[in-house]
């Protein structure tokens, strides 16, 4: 105990005046909680709070597919498919998405045209009918000319879903999340499909998510020209945690809490590279990586600010 100016040892409040400070700092923290002076930061839950947050409004399940995406966003009930594996992730899709109750997609995202990313598509468009499906703008010199996609084009028109190819500017909403396209910015010719990847910024309320297909370098820097402000929560890291992707210009801007990356285990590609680690690594420890830890679930509470990931774990 520190001594006052005097040289004594203050005496120590009675008991009575203790009693009556612990309810004076009781009521304000509770006045502070209510009145959302929190912040988002001291809100946050670490992967062993016992807080309950199933039901949480605003949830992102990234489905442990192997080296590919699939990501189910669901906003107040709402549901959106970004992204579906190759095509022997089908049943595991399905069964996720009956695992959550899933009978019906507001919208199926298809962030570009490789195997990797629309390969189950036409599967579970068997099953479960999307009202929208959206995907970019690209230039015609960049079709496919695969069985896959052939495969994926058929389904849709099967489904009788509103088709839509958006670029950079265009919006919608999933429940009362507001979702912006940040890219592609333009259908002129790219470098390659990876460059043309649908971009989502999503917000729901005040938690602010980054969906970046397998954008690469190239794009990070168009769209960093576009969007000075790109700071978002939560990052869902370009082609797989890549080291053509997750810039450390592009980290810089948008200093994510949480990041998660989706490739299989044992990747013939190296995925994720330690470079993009190490870069992950600056802005954040919550780096949750599919390959080892499975499925990875982001859960946010508009109530209380709070927000969690848990993970299914590997067999």
């Amino acid at each position: 105990m520190q001594k006052d100016k005097t040289g004594a040892i203050p005496e120590e409040p009675k008991t009575k005046n203790k009693i009556i400070y612990c309810i004076v700092v009781a009521i304000l923290t509770v006045v502070a909680l209510l009145s959302g002076k929190y912040s988002l930061e001291q809100q946050t839950q670490s992967d062993n709070t016992e807080i309950d947050m199933t039901n949480a409004e605003f949830q992102v399940h990234v489905i442990d597919v192997g080296q590919g995406d699939s990501i189910l966003v669901c906003a107040d009930g709402e549901a959106m498919l970004i992204d579906a594996g190759e095509s022997k992730s089908s049943t595991k899709i399905l069964n996720y998405l009956e695992s959550q109750n899933i009978t019906e997609l507001s919208y199926a995202a298809a962030t570009h045209m490789h195997a990797d990313h629309i390969g189950s598509f036409s599967k579970i468009f068997d099953n479960i009918k999307p009202k929208n499906v959206i995907e970019p703008v690209y230039h015609e010199s960049l079709i496919p000319t695969t069985k896959t996609y052939e495969k994926y084009l058929d389904a849709i028109e099967a489904t009788g879903a509103n088709y839509q190819a958006l670029k950079a500017g265009d919006s919608f909403t999933l429940g009362t999340a507001k979702i912006s396209v940040l890219a592609p910015v333009s259908d002129e010719k790219v470098s390659s499909l990876n460059n043309t990847s649908l971009v989502l910024r999503v917000q729901y309320d005040d938690m602010i998510c980054l969906f970046t297909g397998d954008m690469e370098t190239q794009e990070e820097k168009t769209i960093l020209e576009n969007n000075p402000n790109l700071k978002a929560d939560f990052l869902k890291a370009g082609h797989h945690g890549s080291d053509t992707s997750s810039s450390e210009n592009f980290l810089a801007q948008v200093q994510p809490n949480y990041v998660a990356i989706s490739c299989g285990v044992d990747n013939k590609y190296g995925h994720p590279a330690d470079s993009t680690l190490e870069h992950l690594a600056t802005w954040t420890d919550n780096i949750y990586i599919t390959a080892q830890q499975g499925d990875i679930v982001f859960l946010y509470d508009k109530d209380t600010k709070a927000s969690k990931i848990i993970t299914s774990g590997k067999e």
